[in-house]
């Protein structure tokens, strides 16, 4: 009896662990990232999570120089966001794309994550990362505030989440995201000489 009960519980921990693995993971493919919208965006903050998720696999693919990777990430926001148009080519998100696509604005994406600092320069795994979420606010009919904290901000960045008719939750209001923040200590440290032409 006892042996059974051990085992019984040993298959449990391994399945906790392995399914806490997966979830942390980065979505390799649209179609993954889709799969698991359907489980975790079935609250304000799993839409959140998963926004972030697609914000990731984008700044990852430009770091990393993958295409097609880019084009998925492109899906997963725009997903994310509920936009009818592709975020690529919307005129309503471009200073949001101009930040995706420059590796000198990351920080602003990492300091919403656990962890992070302006000290320790934004320092988190994209791979494995928790959100800090405050709390979540009742607006109007459908409609929710996840109240996201950012480490470079003095307050807080919230994001509009809308429950659709699918029973899934969107981020219909992701600007905060992509709002300035106090510059980490390694970009003041990369930059002290731009004003040197010696530096040039």
């Amino acid at each position: 009896m006892k042996n059974t009960v051990k085992a019984l519980l040993a298959t449990l921990v391994f399945s906790i662990l392995t399914c806490s693995v997966v979830e942390a993971k980065l979505p390799a493919t649209w179609a993954e990232f889709k799969q698991e919208y359907q489980t975790v965006a079935t609250t304000p903050q799993g839409a959140a999570k998963m926004l972030f998720k697609g914000i990731f696999c984008w700044t990852k693919a430009v770091q990393t120089k993958n295409a097609q990777l880019k084009k998925d990430a492109g899906k997963m926001i725009r997903y994310a966001v509920y936009s009818d148009v592709p975020i690529e080519t919307s005129i309503y998100y471009s200073t949001f794309r101009e930040r995706l696509n420059d590796p000198d604005y990351y920080y602003i994406f990492r300091s919403f994550a656990a962890g992070t600092s302006v000290e320790n320069s934004y320092q988190m795994d994209p791979e494995n990362f928790e959100l800090n979420i405050e709390k979540i606010r009742k607006s109007r009919d459908n409609y929710y505030y996840v109240d996201l904290i950012s480490s470079g901000a003095d307050s807080i960045r919230y994001v509009m989440a809308e429950k659709k008719p699918d029973g899934l939750w969107y981020i219909t209001s992701p600007h905060n995201v992509y709002v300035m923040v106090r510059k980490p200590k390694s970009h003041e440290v990369q930059h002290m000489h731009d004003h040197d032409p010696d530096y040039d």
